[in-house]
């Protein structure tokens, strides 16, 4: 017998579902991320994706004569893991907000090295109310946005840990990443401004701290670009690979040569560091020097004579060059002083030969990684 209808629960699906085109990323438009004075934040360009988790390390505890454990909790608050992914731009914009380097301003033909800052930041992730709207269509700058309805995940006091670029033939560029970080907060918004999520290190705690006013400011020449900035393309003619040859036989990888794709990535480690009578830390000293590691990965056009016989006798080091253009706007990765790690060649029937390097460099505040870009 069919159970009459007035008996059948109703179960109604949710109004709204997040999706990427009503939420939009930002970043406080500051130096530090404590402050006790209100703060603007400025767009996230070419944003792709975003991660965030959280660990809670817990301590167990038992006694004589008990099988359980009598606690079973943790002793501080647990760190944020953040990593966000996104297209790179010549002016690197987001390497300045999310504090790999100070400043972009003044590019010219100078380079800058990477993680040449110590300082932290706040991200914001803000989601429209309406599953149907752009969010980034709303935006307006340079005035204060009522953003009552929307959301935010704010993450405060994001120290960077790593960075890597990877991009190939048919592929755009990728940069990925990552950040340690003290706090996250969910927020139902009311208004033109939030409480920001940064913790004051010192202290333990956020007292006094200052808003985040949705006021999003620009840090490139126009309003256009900030929302569209040039998308750089490694087939763009103006687009690059300098690569040193290496010092044994094999297939020649300077010059003209068939590269299929390159991948970079630099690890920096931190420790945090933990007092009596603060839950949080309160820093995140660096670990220099930085491991970085460059791969690269071509196809093989015929051989040079050599031997790797006398590599242990003639260790050399390479400096190699990525050139990323879109038109007369350029961005320039310069390794330095990288160390050949391996290498391998492999072919299969009626396939083509690949030859794969990797190589292994370190990176400081003042060598290592150095990156140069055009402001438009």
């Amino acid at each position: 017998m069919a159970t009459p209808l007035s008996k059948h629960k109703i179960v109604k699906m949710a109004r709204n579902i997040i999706n990427s085109h009503n939420a939009v990323i930002a970043a406080q438009d500051s130096s530090v991320a404590w402050s006790t004075a209100d703060q603007s934040v400025v767009l996230y360009k070419l944003a792709q994706s975003f991660t965030h988790s959280a660990n809670f390390p817990r301590q167990s505890s038992k006694q004589l004569g008990e099988q359980g454990s009598v606690y079973r909790g943790f002793f501080q608050q647990p760190d944020v893991q953040l990593d966000i992914s996104y297209i790179p731009e010549p002016n690197f914009s987001n390497e300045v907000l999310g504090r790999f380097i100070d400043t972009t301003s003044s590019w010219g033909s100078e380079f800058k090295n990477m993680f040449d800052t110590t300082d932290s930041t706040n991200f914001y992730i803000f989601i429209d109310e309406n599953q149907e709207d752009n969010f980034l269509d709303e935006i307006t700058f340079y005035s204060s946005l009522n953003l009552s309805g929307a959301s935010a995940m704010a993450f405060g006091n994001c120290y960077p840990t790593s960075y890597s670029l990877s991009y190939g033939v048919g592929t755009l560029p990728t940069v990925s990443t990552s950040y340690i970080c003290s706090n996250m907060v969910f927020d139902n918004l009311t208004g033109t401004s939030m409480e920001m999520p940064a913790i004051n290190l010192t202290g333990g705690n956020n007292d006094n701290v200052g808003r985040c006013d949705f006021t999003f400011g620009i840090d490139l020449t126009s309003t256009t670009l900030e929302k569209k900035p040039p998308v750089v393309n490694p087939t763009d003619p103006n687009s690059s690979i300098t690569l040193q040859n290496l010092q044994v036989g094999g297939q020649n990888i300077s010059g003209l040569h068939f590269v299929q794709s390159v991948d970079m990535s630099v690890e920096l480690p931190r420790v945090s560091n933990y007092g009596l009578g603060n839950d949080f830390a309160y820093g995140r000293k660096p670990q220099f020097p930085a491991q970085g590691s460059f791969k690269v990965s071509s196809l093989v056009s015929g051989f040079e004579s050599g031997t790797i016989t006398g590599v242990l006798n003639n260790d050399e080091s390479y400096d190699f060059q990525l050139v990323l253009a879109s038109g007369s706007k350029k961005m320039i990765y310069q390794i330095e002083d990288a160390k050949l790690d391996s290498f391998n060649y492999g072919m299969s029937i009626n396939e083509i030969m690949p030859f794969d390097a990797s190589f292994s460099f370190e990176v400081t505040q003042t060598q290592g990684l150095k990156i140069s870009g055009t402001y438009y």
